[in-house]
């Protein structure tokens, strides 16, 4: 019985180094070399100027970059007259009714 079981653990020892070695040689994709058209001064210059405008992250921030807005923001009340306006135009709906907001 110990050499019945020896022998099977022998031969799925085998089976399963020959699966891995096949695995292996089927990994090997070949690498896809793209050349650069710009020299590392430009791309160091490029980088910079995107951190001085707020475009790159460091670290696993959340955030992603912000476009620099125009105009002032809105106050809170502004923000609700908006909104007021919204509703009484029938652009605002709430909860999981099927009807949709009408477009203007």
């Amino acid at each position: 019985m110990k050499v019945a079981t020896a022998a099977s653990i022998a031969i799925l020892s085998l089976g399963l180094a020959s699966a891995g070695i096949a695995q292996a040689d089927e990994a090997n994709y070949p690498e896809i070399v793209t050349p650069s058209t710009q020299s590392r001064a430009e791309v160091v210059q490029a980088l910079r100027l995107a951190q001085s405008q707020g475009l790159v992250t460091v670290g696993e921030h959340g955030n992603y970059p912000q476009l620099q807005a125009d105009d002032q923001a809105l106050t809170r009340a502004q923000v609700l007259k908006e909104l007021d306006q919204a509703k009484s135009a029938g652009l605002v709906s709430i909860g999981e009714s099927s009807q949709y907001p009408q477009a203007l």
